[in-house]
């Protein structure tokens, strides 16, 4: 069997969702060591990977 390259197009990878904790929102698929992202929907900041312990205090929302 063959493939072709139109074919390559359509075979993405299925990356992990990560999510808003307050709204369900999807912030974004993929792998990150450590990153602090705020959640446009509802303004959430959330810290996602190895982040401290102090800046998972610190979440808060609008």
């Amino acid at each position: 069997m063959e493939i072709k390259d139109k074919d390559l197009r359509y075979a993405k990878p299925k990356w992990p969702e990560v999510r808003c904790g307050q709204c369900n929102r999807l912030l974004f698929r993929g792998i990150v060591e450590d990153m602090e992202i705020k959640c446009s929907r509802c303004g959430t900041i959330q810290c996602i990977g190895g982040c401290k312990q102090e800046t998972r205090m610190n979440v808060c929302s609008r």
